[in-house]
């Protein structure tokens, strides 16, 4: 089975997303880190193939983006 999870290539596009979070974006994740949200673990700035998720839950395999301005 090919690997599409986080791949090496886009590693420096999601260290940028997760230096610079929309102020939403730091809203949910601090009610979503450490397991605060029925004890389910949540990865910030995943990637599954070429798109990066905001948020991911891999034990629900749900995805979590955000429509926002563009980041610059």
């Amino acid at each position: 089975m090919e690997h599409i999870n986080n791949l090496p290539h886009k590693q420096d596009d999601r260290r940028q997303l997760r230096n610079r979070l929309t102020s939403a974006e730091a809203v949910l994740w601090n009610n979503l880190k450490n397991a605060q949200l029925e004890n389910r673990k949540f990865r910030r700035q995943h990637s599954i193939g070429e798109y990066i998720l905001d948020f991911y839950c891999p034990e629900e395999k749900l995805a979590v983006i955000f429509t926002a301005p563009k980041k610059n």
